[in-house]
């Protein structure tokens, strides 16, 4: 037995986000001692992950790989739902508006081409299609586009917290503290210096995940080159007649994606409705987010006015600055770092990420152990200048959000 826990590989995971609990769950069940690390509380209320809802969909245009690895957590997703006392992800399907007829090269043909090529049944819609099922939207504002029964979203804070749970009933260790650097010997990574409130202390391990979020280029300058901290705009309006505004007649929606931007959720059982934004974005330091300026929140009402005006003057109640940790390429990056050995990097969500969580942590852990994964080549290590990154940067379609 002093043998075995001798030669037990250890693993320090830095950042409690979706990654990072998902990717040490996965290596806990491996075998692995793991330990995370995160400034706490967890779940972090700065990060991206902690919120009450994130989009679960297929869509991705032509890029047959996103669609086929969000087809595979999906079916993830179902055993999670299965599992937890109550299902944390709905399946309520996904509204995706065209302002115009949908033609062959834009987000919303594409992304139904391809549905419809692998065997899905998304249903056309059109003006009158949107007055009869839809009543809430403005019919002639999008008179195309489809919905697609496989997706919706889910409960993203509460998704974290579960998987924490399931972390320390798998026995990995938590850490409140603050990453201070890697620790290595000679090019190998030996573990990592934390500070944990006025001192600072060693964690040593075999392997350390980086899954900081929208702080990694923080703590690993040397990423600044192929990704940053970006900060998108996220409005919560308050809405009285909640049943007009879920279910069937108000599923999770896209309005015309890669032209406005626009985004969102059905209405919570509590009146909130979330509306989100994407768009490039604003570079910042994300310790220094900022706040949703009245601009923003009058450009809000201004698409609600055009496309749901019943509830164009509800009230705000809350807002945030949603950060997210864009890659250079669009493409997540799941690797391990070539000259830096033992450390693995899992960030890069462009925005986009939450959704394969399911399949993160083994991607994560197969990086760790030096394992062939079907997906992990295209979230192979890029710099800002190699090839790899300026083929993705081309490849990936700018609607990609969400």
């Amino acid at each position: 037995m002093d043998t075995l826990r001798r030669h037990q590989p250890t693993a320090l995971v830095v950042g409690a986000g979706a990654f990072g609990v998902v990717s040490a769950l996965e290596l806990a069940h491996r075998g692995f001692a793991v330990t995370i690390l995160d400034r706490g509380p967890t779940p972090h209320p700065e990060a991206s992950s902690t919120d009450i809802s994130k989009m679960l969909r297929m869509d991705y245009g032509s890029d047959v790989f996103y669609h086929e690895l969000a087809e595979a957590a999906l079916d993830i997703w179902d055993e999670w739902n299965r599992a937890w006392s109550r299902p944390l992800y709905h399946e309520e399907g996904f509204l995706v508006l065209a302002p115009g007829q949908m033609r062959a090269g834009g987000f919303e043909y594409e992304s139904h081409r391809v549905l419809t090529e692998r065997g899905y049944k998304p249903q056309r819609v059109d003006s009158a299609y949107m007055a009869r099922h839809h009543p809430e939207w403005s019919s002639d504002r999008y008179p195309d586009g489809y919905m697609s029964p496989r997706g919706g979203w889910a409960e993203s804070g509460a998704v974290v917290a579960d998987l924490l749970e399931q972390c320390v009933d798998s026995g990995v260790q938590t850490m409140t503290g603050t990453f201070v650097r890697l620790l290595s010997h000679g090019s190998r990574v030996s573990g990592a210096l934390v500070r944990t409130g006025h001192s600072e202390q060693t964690i040593k391990a075999d392997s350390v995940v980086l899954c900081a979020g929208a702080w990694t280029p923080s703590l690993a300058p040397w990423l600044s080159e192929v990704m940053k901290a970006v900060a998108q705009p996220v409005v919560h309006f308050a809405v009285n007649r909640t049943e007009s505004f879920g279910g069937s007649a108000f599923p999770p929606f896209s309005a015309d994606i890669s032209g406005s931007g626009w985004y969102g959720f059905p209405v919570l059982a509590d009146g909130r409705f979330k509306l989100g934004h994407h768009s490039d974005g604003l570079v910042v330091d994300p310790s220094q987010r900022g706040t949703v300026g009245p601009g923003h929140i009058e450009k809000a009402r201004d698409f609600l006015r055009e496309s749901i005006p019943s509830i164009a003057e509800a009230p705000v109640i809350d807002s945030r600055i949603c950060l997210y940790c864009d890659s250079i390429d669009g493409d997540l990056l799941l690797d391990r770092d070539p000259e830096r050995e033992g450390l693995v990097v899992a960030a890069g969500g462009s925005g986009h990420g939450f959704k394969f969580t399911p399949m993160i942590g083994k991607i994560v852990a197969d990086a760790v152990e030096g394992r062939a994964n079907r997906w992990q080549p295209r979230f192979c290590w890029r710099t800002g200048g190699s090839a790899a990154a300026e083929e993705a940067r081309h490849r990936q379609p700018k609607d990609q959000k969400g």
